[in-house]
């Protein structure tokens, strides 16, 4: 289960167990020695700790997850602090930083300051005045270091997640990242049950255009026609380039006449528009809903066959598939 889930749910996950792990015997301690404070507020953090852990396992969510586990270590070094004196403030270093790794960094920057401002009367009260400053100016330091760091990795990691998933002429999904989104509608799919369709499409005669006119203009058409169906389908939807001029939309909560109307939409769309700026081009496009049980390929497959069909039957048309023969959709179902 662990390899399919993304680094941020590891981490977390990976956090909480360490936490939930390490409180228990100070928790435990406390209660022996008879101090009640000390017990009950590692069995807080224990608690607190595993429950995190089972909502990011469960749910999936890392976003409040993230924020609530940053909060809780930040508070309960801000109260050993309070408790045990100043020596134990160089717990809380690692404990800001780790904010950083734990949720986004606007996040992190917000508790770290918080917590600064928690830790104010504490140091002016115990330190002297140049102890005071070095160690809030030492904190405030690395609190803001590690924003600018942490906004950059984020920076750079986002633009990475876009090179390796977006096509480079058009700003359409690739093939990696049309492989990863059909893989998760279909787990969707056995949870909810709720349709979703294929719409496969590529533009007729497009061969022509780039013998006639260059592959410069072939290349703008093809990010017009990209640009014309983004801005008509929903933004559930995803758009893939499949291949050349070849592209996919898979229509998420879409039957097969839903999907089938968006597709009609969607050629009607691209007609008019080429046509005004002087191209005589048209696209086909088959459509195929998943059936319960189908592989991503063979689905990929029977939309690909409808495609094909519409280009027989004359193209600048749709094509529908009907269910997979020899699939017994009903005794799947049951």
């Amino acid at each position: 289960m662990l390899e399919r889930r993304s680094a941020e749910e590891k981490l977390i996950l990976m956090v909480c167990s360490i936490a939930a792990v390490t409180l228990l015997p100070f928790a435990i301690m406390g209660f022996i020695i008879d101090d009640h404070f000390l017990g009950w507020a590692n069995s807080f953090g224990s608690l607190s700790a595993a429950s995190l852990g089972a909502y990011v396992y469960w749910r999936r969510e890392v976003i409040i997850a993230g924020v609530l586990v940053s909060l809780l270590a930040i508070t309960g070094m801000v109260m050993n602090v309070y408790m045990n004196g100043m020596s134990e403030i160089y717990f809380i270093y690692p404990t800001l930083v780790a904010a950083y790794f734990i949720t986004k960094p606007d996040y992190a920057l917000a508790l770290n300051v918080l917590a600064l401002v928690a830790l104010l009367p504490e140091t002016l009260v115990q330190l002297d005045g140049l102890t005071f400053a070095k160690i809030n100016l030492s904190l405030l330091g690395c609190v803001l270091f590690t924003y600018g760091f942490a906004s950059q990795r984020n920076l750079q990691r986002d633009q990475l997640v876009q090179y390796s998933t977006k096509d480079s002429l058009t700003g359409a999904g690739n093939r990696r990242a049309m492989d990863k989104q059909l893989a998760e509608a279909i787990q969707r799919f056995e949870r909810s049950g709720q349709p979703m369709s294929l719409i496969i499409f590529d533009l007729d005669q497009f061969k022509d255009i780039n013998d006639s006119a260059g592959h410069a203009a072939g290349d703008q058409l093809l990010k017009r026609v990209t640009n014309i169906v983004l801005s008509r389908i929903r933004v559930t939807d995803h758009l893939f380039r499949y291949g050349g001029d070849e592209f996919i939309v898979l229509a998420d909560a879409s039957d097969l006449a839903t999907a089938a109307l968006l597709a009609e939409d969607l050629r009607a769309l691209v007609e008019a528009d080429l046509r005004i700026s002087g191209w005589q081009l048209s696209i086909s496009l088959g459509v195929a809903e998943y059936v319960l049980g189908e592989s991503q390929e063979k689905w990929l497959s029977r939309a690909d066959e409808a495609l094909f069909e519409s280009k027989r039957l004359g193209r600048n048309r749709v094509a529908v598939s009907e269910s997979p023969p020899g699939l017994d959709t009903e005794s799947l179902i049951k």
